[in-house]
C-alpha cells in the first residue's frame, strides 16, 4: 500500500508555477489522494494558484520571511494531523517530476531508517549526500546506494523523512532559519542512532551558494554565523577543522571574488574563532 506523503514547499519571490517541479506536485495532488501538500511562501507578496482550492493543499503566506525550520515545523504538524508516514522537503528551485513522487510513496521498510536521501546534482556537480564523519569543506566522499550508519549529510531539498526519524528529530531547530539547518538536521539523526537510505534517484537543483561570487554579503553573514553556532554548539569535534579552514577560503575568496567585503568578513570571522578558542 502507497503511503501517506506530506510535501513542504518552500518559496520566497517566485510564483508557484515558476517552480520547475509545478507540474509534477500539480498532478500528484489531483491524481493521488495520499499526497498532501503544504506550500510556505516567505515572499512579500501573498500568491494565488488554482491548486490551493484542492483540499489537499495548504497555502501559508509569511511576509516576515522566517525561513526554512518554521515552515519545515508547520509540516510536521500537518503530517502528525494526517498520521502520514513520510515527509518530503522541496525547495523551489529543486526539479522532480511525478515518476519520483510515486517512487517515494512506494519505498519500502520506511520503519528501519530515519530518512531517505536522493542523489543531488547541481549542473554536472554532485552536491548530495556526502560522508559528514569529517569536516565537510575539503574533498568530499560520496557514500554508494543502499543503507548506512555512517554520517552522512544531505541538502534539505529532496529529503525524506519518515515517521521514525521526525520523531526522533522532534522539531527542527528555527535557530538555523536557512543556512546549515541541513548540517544540523543530519547531525541530529546521527545523534538519535537513526540510518540513512540513499535511494537510486537523482535529484537537479540549483545550488547558487557554491559559488561565492554570486552570494551577497547579507547572505553570507547567514551562511558564516550558522557556521560558527553549528561548530561551536553542537558539531564541536569539528570546531578546529572549521578555523583551520577559513584561511584557505580567505586566499579563494581574495584571489576570486569581486566583492572585496566577503574575504574581510571571513577574516574577521577567523580572527574572532581564535580569540574565543
Amino acid at each position: 500500500m502507497d503511503h501517506t506523503l506530506v510535501i513542504v514547499l518552500v518559496l520566497y519571490k517566485k510564483k508557484l508555477t515558476e517552480c520547475p517541479s509545478y507540474n509534477a506536485l500539480y498532478y500528484a495532488v489531483m491524481k493521488r489522494k495520499n499526497i498532501h501538500l503544504l506550500v510556505y511562501d516567505n515572499s512579500p507578496e501573498e500568491q494565488g494558484d488554482v491548486l490551493f482550492k484542492n483540499k489537499q493543499v495548504c497555502y501559508i503566506h509569511d511576509p516576515q520571511n522566517p525561513g526554512l525550520a518554521k515552515a519545515y515545523n508547520k509540516g510536521v504538524t500537518l503530517f502528525n494531523q494526517l498520521s502520514a508516514q513520510l515527509m518530503l522537503l522541496l525547495d523551489q528551485d529543486t526539479e522532480i517530476d511525478f515518476p519520483y513522487l510515486d517512487k517515494i510513496t512506494s519505498l519500502s521498510d520506511t520503519e528501519a531508517v530515519g530518512a531517505f536521501v536522493p542523489n543531488v546534482y547541481s549542473g554536472s556537480q554532485k552536491i548530495s549526500p556526502v560522508f559528514s564523519d569529517k569536516y565537510v569543506g575539503g574533498e568530499l566522499s560520496f557514500p554508494a546506494i543502499g543503507r548506512t550508519e555512517k554520517r552522512l549529510m544531505a541538502i534539505n531539498s529532496g529529503t525524506v523523512l519518515t515517521k521514525k526519524g521526525l520523531s526522533a528529530v522532534g522539531q527542527f531547530n528555527e535557530d538555523f532559519s536557512l543556512d546549515f539547518l541541513d548540517h544540523w538536521l543530519f547531525w541530529k539523526l546521527y545523534q538519535e542512532h537513526q540510518k540513512i537510505e540513499v535511494v537510486d534517484l537523482i535529484l537537479a537543483h540549483d545550488l547558487s551558494v557554491l559559488d561565492y561570487s554570486q552570494v551577497s554579503l547579507e547572505r553570507y553573514e547567514s551562511i558564516i554565523s550558522a557556521e560558527r553556532l553549528f561548530y561551536q554548539k553542537y558539531d564541536r569535534d569539528k570546531l578546529q577543522h572549521h578555523i583551520s579552514h577559513l584561511p584557505k577560503r580567505i586566499v579563494k575568496q581574495f584571489l576570486t571574488v569581486r566583492n572585496r567585503k566577503i574575504w574581510r568578513r571571513t577574516w574577521h570571522e577567523y580572527r574572532m574563532l581564535v580569540r574565543e578558542k
